[in-house]
């Protein structure tokens, strides 16, 4: 009896000092660091430029993922300031990053956009970045693209990057900063006063939404402003006749808010015709168009317009696709901040 009391009390001993191992890691243990294998999109709010901007270790992880792809990118179009700066900048920021990028020009035709998202895949595209003209049209080559794994960043809006990211603008930001500045010339030269005309293009839905806001932060801002209606703009020509037309109506128009740059030149070649008093008439636009910003250089009625940031809008793609191929956690849906440009900000 007292052996086996000794060799229980032995055996617990040598127990007692055995070093502990190192368990080996099971199936699970070693998938837990593994990299995810899709982009986890977030959508409960809108993120911010700041957001998107991707690590070095995201930069290494896309470009693998790449591989002798590419990122497609797909303008609306290169005849207008706005999409060829943001495309110029995306291109720029890409080769610097050492990302193939290919260009296609729709020219605004939504239909052609059907066959550059069909070639873009066929080359080797790993994310297109597209203008959607139209989201019924491009609808079924975007959802073949991602079919195909291509994720899609759109420059437009937000309803057609179905697995990926939407960078937008919006319009109810670029109305109402215009009107704000509408607002701020009134209180500022007319006493509070001004007689007010707005130039919108009521065929496009967002648009509507950009006058709408115009309407409302300028009756914010200035109170006491009469707007004696909505007339058509969008083009030079439209608002060049649409405010000859208002001035035989309303001669002591003072004020032009426009819902674009394009719009508000139309507005100063009738206001001039007019011979408006350059130092009591103002003219506001939105996009920050090099022309109108000479013109607000230049004094007179040119007093302001919103600049839609397409220079950052362009990286902020790249950085988008970036995220996508990198399997990186982000925001599904982006908003691009807008400014305020008059004479004074620009010293």
């Amino acid at each position: 009896m007292k052996k086996l009391a000794l060799i229980i009390m032995v055996l617990v001993i040598l127990t007692a000092c055995t070093p502990a191992t190192t368990p080996t890691p099971t199936q699970a243990d070693s998938t837990t660091l593994a990299k995810p294998a899709a982009p986890t999109l977030l959508t409960d709010e809108l993120g911010t430029a700041a957001e998107l901007v991707p690590s070095d270790a995201e930069i290494a992880d896309a470009k693998d993922a790449l591989g002798t792809g590419m990122i497609g990118i797909i303008s609306c179009t290169m005849g207008s300031e706005y999409h060829a700066t943001l495309v110029n900048s995306a291109q720029d920021y890409a080769q610097e990053l050492g990302i193939k990028t290919t260009v296609i020009d729709s020219q605004v035709q939504a239909d052609q956009q059907i066959s550059a998202i069909e070639n873009l895949v066929s080359a080797g595209a790993k994310a297109i970045v597209i203008c959607v003209l139209d989201p019924a049209v491009v609808k079924p080559a975007l959802e073949a693209a991602v079919e195909a794994g291509v994720y899609i960043v759109q420059t437009s809006g937000r309803e057609s990057a179905y697995n990926g990211i939407g960078i937008s603008i919006e319009d109810a930001d670029l109305g109402c900063a215009n009107g704000e500045l509408a607002g701020e010339a009134i209180n500022t030269f007319l006493d509070g006063k001004g007689v007010v005309a707005i130039l919108d293009y009521p065929d496009l839905p967002n648009i509507v939404t950009r006058a709408d806001n115009i309407e409302k932060c300028l009756l914010q801002t200035a109170p006491n402003a009469t707007i004696i209606g909505r007339f058509l703009g969008g083009t030079t020509e439209n608002a060049q006749t649409s405010v000859e037309n208002a001035l035989q109506a309303y001669p002591d128009i003072d004020v032009i808010a426009s819902v674009s740059d394009l719009g508000a030149y139309g507005a100063l070649t009738a206001l001039q015709a007019a011979n408006k008093d350059p130092e009591k008439t103002f003219v506001i636009g939105i996009d920050a168009e090099e022309y109108a910003l000479d013109l607000i250089k230049a004094g007179g009625m040119y007093y302001g317009t919103v600049d839609t940031n397409p220079s950052e809008t362009g990286v902020m793609a790249i950085d988008a696709a970036i995220k996508l191929l990198a399997h990186a956690t982000v925001e599904k849906n982006i908003k691009v901040e807008v400014l305020k440009v008059t004479e004074s900000t620009m010293k």
